[in-house]
């Protein structure tokens, strides 16, 4: 037996609820991980990725109120269970355009923050993210579309305007997958770079997780797009309970990728095209000692250390003379 709409109203509800409340925890983390990597890193806060984030917990508490308040409409005020699927089928409803418009406008600002990170990514050159912009703009001009036709043209259904919606939702996709494709790229092609460099001194880069973070982000917004689009062309009533978890969901998104790459040492403008060619990290500095069979004490002069005008001890015993490599990150120094 098909999902009827009132079932997946209620279903959707419920899935929405859940990931509401987790999307308002990771908010939260969120928020005091950038405010204490900002304190401790005294770098400014990223504007951009703030009004995201508020946005999307904005839009994400204004969607759930909406969904409360139709379900409650629909099976409060509307009985039997005829008039009750009868209600929640009619688009021209004020609650209905509603919640569809706030979901909209989620998409657009979940493709505007990786369109934006990746244009930071590769040195804020205004040619690389024409395409996913204009492929971004072309999706929200469907949606918008779709919610006219709803509210002023007579006798349309959901499925009537099947082909603007699978435009919303495909071209999102294509969008999100671009441009989390080049962010990918300039992130691997970076790290390719830098394992070149350090390959002695450190095997395990640390951008490679990074990349990972953004493939696996990107992945779970296509699956869910697929999902959407899939839906739509099967013309299931399921379409309804994924529409209620989008929101919250597009916000988890991005709170997991902010929330994992806030723990990285380095921000996106590393992997920017005018970046410098070696890591921003001091190299060690490598100093030779002798020590001689008899417990003895050298005094080594540090003043070829920039930064440092001390001295320091070396105090060992060996059974015969021989050479120790001893490197030296910054000006840290400790007594062997």
């Amino acid at each position: 037996m098909p999902m009827l709409i009132d079932t997946a109203e209620l279903s959707g509800l419920a899935a929405e609820g859940a990931l509401y409340g987790i999307f308002l925890c990771l908010f939260f983390v969120c928020t005091r991980d950038l405010l204490r990597r900002r304190r401790r890193r005294k770098s400014a806060l990223s504007w951009p990725m703030i009004l995201a984030g508020i946005l999307l917990i904005l839009l994400a508490t204004a969607r759930f109120i909406v969904d409360c308040a139709n379900v409650s409409v629909a099976f409060i005020h509307h009985d039997p269970r005829s008039a009750r699927i009868a209600y929640l089928q009619d688009v021209t409803q004020p609650l209905f355009t509603t919640k569809h418009m706030i979901l909209i406008v989620s998409l657009l600002i979940g493709d505007t923050f990786v369109i934006y990170r990746c244009w930071v990514v590769w040195g804020k050159n205004i040619w690389i993210i024409i395409l996913p912009v204009s492929i971004s703009f072309l999706s929200f001009g469907s949606g918008c579309y779709v919610m006219w036709a709803y509210s002023n043209l007579p006798n349309r259904t959901v499925l009537q305007e099947s082909t603007w919606l699978k435009m919303l939702y495909g071209l999102s996709l294509v969008a999100n997958a671009i441009a989390t494709s080049l962010l990918a790229f300039k992130i691997w092609s970076v790290d390719r770079h830098l394992r070149g460099m350090v390959t002695e001194i450190e095997s395990t880069s640390t951008l490679t997780p990074v990349v990972r973070i953004i493939l696996e982000s990107g992945m779970l917004n296509v699956a869910y797009l697929f999902a959407y689009i899939m839906a739509i062309v099967l013309g299931s009533q399921g379409l309804e309970l994924i529409s209620e978890m989008a929101t919250p969901l597009t916000g988890i998104i991005f709170s997991i990728v902010i929330l994992r790459v806030a723990h990285a040492h380095y921000d996106d403008t590393l992997y920017t095209s005018n970046a410098p060619t070696t890591m921003p990290w001091r190299v060690a500095e490598k100093l030779t000692i002798e020590l001689r069979d008899a417990p003895t004490v050298n005094t080594f002069s540090s003043s070829h250390v920039p930064g440092d005008s001390g001295n320091m001890q070396i105090i060992g015993t060996t059974g015969s003379t021989v050479e120790v490599e001893i490197y030296v990150q910054g000006n840290d120094y400790e007594t062997l």
